[in-house]
């Protein structure tokens, strides 16, 4: 009689690759940093011309990082004596900032993932599913994000209007004895 041989159970291990640890930090983070950058880009343009805020420690960024976050989404702060992004105490609620430079990413990211499925691209389904993080993040921090001040596009804003001349110089010589040939 033959023996039979027994198979191990394999156990469910995990993939600890450097490139799948990346991946599953990215996926994530996607969201909350996106979400962080959208909603305070605006108010960090603000804080950072200001030197007393240049001269706070750690401890007091922090605060004020804090009540960006709460002044932004209920319109109270957390520490009355820092920056507040809402003086008047009213949530800051913007339904047009949903459409955004990330909300942009996240649906080239969609398409990357959805064109990649049928031609077989690389990483197409861990970049769909960073895209829609990518993109829950952006349209959540963008609703709370203030209105812009000018009537500008975000990313035309600070680009200068630019007036195009037709500098093009053409001669009327235009037979070269050199190259005789063809195209006397």
């Amino acid at each position: 009689m033959a023996k039979r041989k027994r198979r191990r159970k394999s156990k469910g291990r995990k993939n600890t690759s450097i490139k799948s640890m990346v991946r599953k930090a990215v996926n994530t983070l996607a969201s909350p940093v996106v979400f962080w950058q959208q909603l305070s880009s605006k108010d960090y343009e603000v804080l950072n011309a200001d030197p007393s805020y240049r001269g706070l420690d750690y401890m007091g960024k922090l605060q004020v990082a804090s009540n960006i976050l709460t002044g932004s989404l209920t319109g109270r702060v957390l520490f009355p004596n820092h920056y507040n992004p809402s003086p008047n105490g009213s949530p800051r609620i913007n339904p047009a900032g949903v459409i955004n430079t990330y909300t942009g990413v996240g649906i080239a990211g969609l398409l990357y993932s959805k064109i990649g499925k049928s031609m077989k691209l690389p990483e197409a389904s861990s970049i769909g599913s960073i895209s829609k993080k990518v993109i829950f993040g952006s349209a959540v921090g963008g609703f709370f994000d203030p209105p812009s001040t000018s009537g500008l596009n975000q990313s035309t804003r600070g680009v200068s209007p630019v007036m195009a001349r037709n500098r093009a110089v053409t001669s009327m010589n235009v037979y070269d004895q050199s190259t005789s040939g063809a195209f006397r």
